[in-house]
């Protein structure tokens, strides 16, 4: 599969419309070498060039091909043709259920209250009262 790019003239080549890309040489955690075969419009190999991958910009790499395609592109000064859309990463963090908490409730009780005295009530005015 080939990749295609912004049709681009470089150095001695003529314009380059895309490449192909494998891999040279590899050393685990280390580097990595990447033949380039430049592609004219018809696909045809124009030339070879190698664009090596190490240091930070190798850690970066993961196993993310398209990393892969940008950084040779980026080397090169080319520009990928309709690069695939990258979809957000969305981390999912899972929510503790947590189990409700139910109190034990005691109903209160409420004793009856009875007075230790009930007070007499007289009056101040004592009616009068007439016979007929």
């Amino acid at each position: 599969m080939s990749v295609q790019v912004v049709p681009t003239p470089l150095g001695d080549t003529p314009i380059i419309c895309g490449f192909n890309y494998n891999v040279n040489s590899f050393v685990l955690n280390n580097y990595i070498t990447f033949n380039i075969v430049l592609l004219d419009q018809g696909n045809t190999p124009l030339a070879v060039r190698q664009v090596t991958l190490a240091g930070q910009d190798y850690n970066n790499w993961g196993n993310n091909d398209q990393y892969v395609i940008q950084y040779i592109c980026l080397a090169l000064g080319l520009t990928q043709l309709n690069p695939p859309e990258v979809a957000p990463t969305v981390t999912v963090v899972p929510v503790p259920v947590v189990p409700e908490v139910v109190p034990d409730v005691v109903p209160e009780v409420v004793p009856d209250v009875v007075p230790d005295v009930v007070p007499e009530v007289v009056p101040d005015v004592v009616p009068e009262t007439t016979n007929p």
